[in-house]
């Protein structure tokens, strides 16, 4: 009996290694190819390789930020409101999956910035200040200041000075400082 259940389990483990393997191939396929669809000028067909990277792994992050990324700016360049609905579901697909990866926030607010809305922008970029790490967290007390809330700046990035001790958020404060005494 024991002897079975060893040799069941040296197959078990076997099948889940090649199917481990044979995955990460298909997904440097994938890969390759969106690749090529991309340095082709050819984004429609781009984008579909990151979707299917997506939805056969969807811990793939870079995959959801490049697809969004090619959705919003086609969105912008052709004036299609289509293209934007596209790239919203694709960061709300990917946030959903990967919660605590700032890079999906990142791209949101880049996103929203592009698009002119400060409002959509700041609340990803808050996002990136509780998930994210440094320089990026940074993005949302410069958005709070450029939306003339240098107070709220200030604060925020107080609180990024305390926990990361840097020079350049050093610098930051201060400007903000000599801002707010103008």
């Amino acid at each position: 009996m024991k002897k079975r259940f060893l040799i069941y389990l040296l197959i078990l483990i076997s099948g889940v290694l090649s199917i481990k393997f044979y995955e990460s191939r298909i997904l440097n396929v994938l890969w390759l190819k969106a690749d090529i669809s991309f340095h082709l000028g050819d984004y429609d067909r781009a984008t579909k390789y990151l979707g299917k990277i997506t939805k056969q792994n969807p811990n793939q992050v870079d995959a959801y930020v490049l697809k969004a990324w090619l959705e919003w700016s086609q969105a912008i360049s052709k004036n299609d409101n289509k293209k934007l609905n596209s790239a919203i579901k694709t960061l709300r697909i990917g946030q959903w999956y990967n919660p605590f990866s700032f890079q999906l926030y990142l791209e949101e607010g880049i996103m929203w910035n592009a698009f002119g809305n400060d409002e959509e922008a700041l609340r990803a970029y808050k996002k990136v200040y509780v998930v994210g790490t440094i320089p990026y967290v940074r993005m949302y007390p410069h958005k709070l200041r450029q939306m003339g809330k240098a107070y709220e700046a200030y604060k925020v990035m107080e609180k990024i000075y305390e926990k990361y001790k840097d020079e350049v958020t050093l610098q930051c404060l201060e400007r903000i400082k000599r801002e707010l005494k103008t």
